[in-house]
């Protein structure tokens, strides 16, 4: 590795400047109980989460202080490692890894970002993923056997001053979607309950109990000329099947099938490619349907609630509810409906292991039903919406890819910077100090 790199560099053990820490609140003192998070790193865990998520008793729990780094033992990949850096010191659960860095000819930052690379490309894998029954860990002693390309320190600084630049736009790019996400919601609760005319529009009482497939609370008034219907009424429900896995001439043929493999394509508006195809005959010999174009498809199981409608004939596996909609009910509207029922689907899933919600549930669900004019009208800003939130996650993607390849290269040394863009470094301080 060595005469593979630039002058200057180095090939270097994390052992070489760092070491393993284990201090613990035996004093029982007040710091935070901390949590990882995958994007936001270290966080105070009764803040980020809804329940408590740590032992009432933290005695043992471990001590990290500013400027020090932890990682998860079990499982050490790209989002399980980081430097604490918005706190003075906190708690963290004994199932972590912490140590510090011994020298100053290396930066906190070029370290942290070392750490993920080599986790992003896999080095760590044959230790962090044992297989479910087999988990292995790793320890410290593991990792500071882990070779790493060593820049000297102003160079360091450069190439985490580059990556900070690249990380500050996915920051920004993941406010924007937020953003936009925060005003999809607050515009189509006035429109899937007062809808197009909202102020104006004429009201009346609900005219039943809406028990089922709420889209939001408090609603107690509706336009004069809406109706509260049964969903199953105005939309015929389709359960979908998998065929036997047994029978090597049910699949491959050229009719999609959904699957939870195919969850996150819900986001997009519509769908019309799987992960898997079936046969004609797996379809006839087993309990699978085809559906027409215009099907909206809803995740029951798995990732609740997400919602497209497909464009042409397809059959779904029975993780997901399946609506062919009537004369009354345009497809673009129940899919926006559905996609605005994200505390709904949290209070209608069951399970203790696999959260669901089961079909006797979705013969129940009610829905508010405009004329189908004023729904075409309520799905085309719902759909511009989710288009621009579309292409920003496009934008976000593409940023994280550029920030990967980026990071490789310029770790790696195969990429170098300017020199005059390192000499503006020679005398920055650690940002972790």
């Amino acid at each position: 590795m060595s005469s593979e790199l630039p002058k200057g560099w180095q090939s270097v053990r994390i052992g070489n400047f760092a070491r393993e820490l284990s201090e613990r609140n035996h004093s029982g003192g007040s710091m935070p109980v901390l949590s990882m998070t995958k994007h936001r790193g270290f966080v105070r865990a009764a803040e980020y989460f809804s329940k408590s998520v740590h032992s009432e008793n933290t005695d043992n729990y471990k001590v990290v202080r500013k400027g020090q780094f932890a990682y998860a033992t079990i499982h050490l990949d790209e989002g399980s490692i980081d430097f604490l850096r918005r706190y003075d010191a906190g708690l963290i659960s004994p199932m972590y890894t912490v140590f510090e860095l011994t020298s100053e000819a290396v930066d906190s930052e070029f370290i942290f970002r070392s750490l993920k690379r080599l986790a992003l490309i896999g080095r760590f894998d044959p230790y962090s993923n044992g297989g479910v029954n087999r988990r292995k860990s790793i320890s410290f002693h593991d990792l500071r056997a882990f070779r790493f390309a060593l820049p000297p320190l102003p160079e360091q600084r450069a190439i985490t001053d580059i990556l900070d630049a690249v990380e500050a736009a996915i920051g920004r790019a993941v406010a924007l979607i937020a953003a936009v996400a925060d005003a999809k919601r607050a515009t189509m609760r006035d429109l899937l309950t007062r809808g197009v005319r909202r102020s104006n529009a004429p009201l009346k009482k609900l005219p039943a109990r809406w028990v089922l497939g709420r889209i939001a609370e408090g609603v107690t008034h509706i336009p004069a000329d809406w109706d509260l219907a049964i969903l199953s009424q105005v939309a015929k429900l389709e359960s979908g099947h998998t065929p036997s896995r047994d029978k090597p001439g049910y699949w491959g043929g050229d009719i999609p099938w959904i699957s939870l493999a195919d969850t996150d394509a819900l986001d997009a508006l519509t769908i019309g490619t799987t992960a898997e195809c079936v046969t004609p005959d797996g379809i006839a010999k087993s309990s699978a349907r085809v559906l027409p174009a215009g099907t909206v498809v809803l995740s029951r199981t798995a990732t609740v609630g997400k919602a497209s409608r497909m464009v042409r004939e397809m059959a779904t596996s029975q993780d997901f509810a399946n609506w062919v909609c009537g004369p009354k009910l345009l497809p673009a509207y129940l899919v926006q409906v559905f996609r605005h029922m994200g505390r709904e689907w949290e209070r209608l899933q069951e399970g203790s292991t696999h959260q669901t919600i089961y079909m006797p549930v979705f013969k129940k669900l009610q829905i508010l039903l405009p004329s189908v004019a004023e729904q075409e009208k309520i799905a085309a800003v719902g759909e511009a919406f989710d288009m621009r939130i579309e292409n920003e996650q496009a934008e976000l993607a593409a940023l994280k890819n550029c920030r990967n390849t980026l990071a490789q290269e310029l770790l790696s040394g195969r990429l170098r910077l300017p020199e005059c863009m390192i000499a503006r470094h020679a005398n920055t301080p650690d940002k972790a100090a």
